[in-house]
């Protein structure tokens, strides 16, 4: 596709470019949610992290949402709770938990990474199909006679 494009191929073209304006508007969210998610893995980690060398019987503060904290005992810092999926979770040692976090923050760095590499494609595809109206635009303007 050189030079002038019939109407046709100009109408194809837009909706192309509306399909993958969407797409990347759509992974855009996808990324923020999964960077929202990695987040959310590192404070778990951390807070493991700190809770693995500390005694049973510890006065903490439990999140309990829009900045609201109640406080708390933690009873055992041996095994933690930690959520699999699909609203189940399950108790593990605390290494275990740390090892379980660990590889679900390494599975979703690379979602992430993929995502960023699909819209990195979108946008060159995106270029491509801005180019090719822009030949079309300066083609289809008259010459001037300087």
């Amino acid at each position: 596709m050189s030079g002038a494009l019939t109407q046709q191929q100009l109408g194809e073209l837009s909706e192309k470019h509306q399909a993958y304006r969407s797409q990347a508007e759509s992974l855009s969210q996808q990324i923020n949610v999964v960077g929202i998610t990695i987040k959310d893995v590192e404070t778990a980690l951390t807070t493991i992290t700190a809770l693995k060398d500390e005694t049973s019987g510890i006065e903490t503060l439990v999140p309990i949402g829009f900045g609201s904290f109640v406080k708390a005992n933690i009873i055992s810092t041996d095994t933690i709770v930690v959520g699999i999926g699909a609203g189940v979770s399950v108790e593990k040692k605390i290494d275990d938990a740390k090892s379980f976090l660990e590889k679900r923050k390494d599975e979703l760095t690379k979602y992430q990474e993929q995502l960023n590499n699909t819209i990195a494609k979108l946008a060159q595809e995106l270029q491509t199909i801005e180019k090719l109206v822009y030949k079309h635009q300066q083609s289809q303007q008259p010459m001037r006679a300087e």
